[in-house]
């Protein structure tokens, strides 16, 4: 027996297809804001519905935080130009900010940067020159994280 696919099913159902008809309306909607928008904002909207009356025909999209709204919002203008360009009827787009919208962040642990040995050096020797002062102590505080204890107990740069 083979699997039932869910686009024969939705087809067959006279009273989806409306639902359908929207379903693909949006998604086709959806793609299109996607070859508009920058690939990082892109990843943080979703189009969610279609407001299509005549006089009001909108776009609501989501936003997965306030900056990425606030992008969007200011792109929204041209945003609705590309669409009409591209065969669509939009006459407006909504945004909204919906926490979770689109793909989730992933935080990329950043490395500590490390100065040259050279540097090190420099900034060392100015240390050793400096009188007792906050700009001094601050030096220090700099020289201390930068400063890498090896496994024989010895620091190195």
């Amino acid at each position: 027996m083979q699997p039932i696919k869910v686009g024969r099913v939705l087809a067959s159902d006279a009273g989806l297809q409306p639902v359908v008809a929207k379903a693909r309306e949006i998604g086709a909607l959806s793609k299109l804001c996607f070859d508009f928008l920058p690939p990082g904002l892109a990843r943080l909207v979703r189009a969610i519905s279609f407001n299509d009356r005549l006089s009001e025909r909108q776009l609501v999209l989501f936003a997965a935080s306030p900056a990425a709204a606030a992008k969007l919002k200011l792109l929204s203008e041209a945003l609705c130009k590309f669409l009409l360009q591209h065969g669509a009827q939009v006459n407006s787009v909504s945004v909204r900010v919906q926490p979770g919208a689109g793909t989730p962040a992933v935080a990329v642990e950043r490395q500590p940067r490390r100065l040259s040995g050279s540097a090190i050096e420099a900034l060392q020797a100015l240390h050793d020159r400096l009188p007792d002062s906050p700009a001094r102590k601050a030096l220090k505080s700099l020289l201390d994280h930068q400063v890498v204890p090896t496994k024989a107990g010895k620091e190195r740069p």
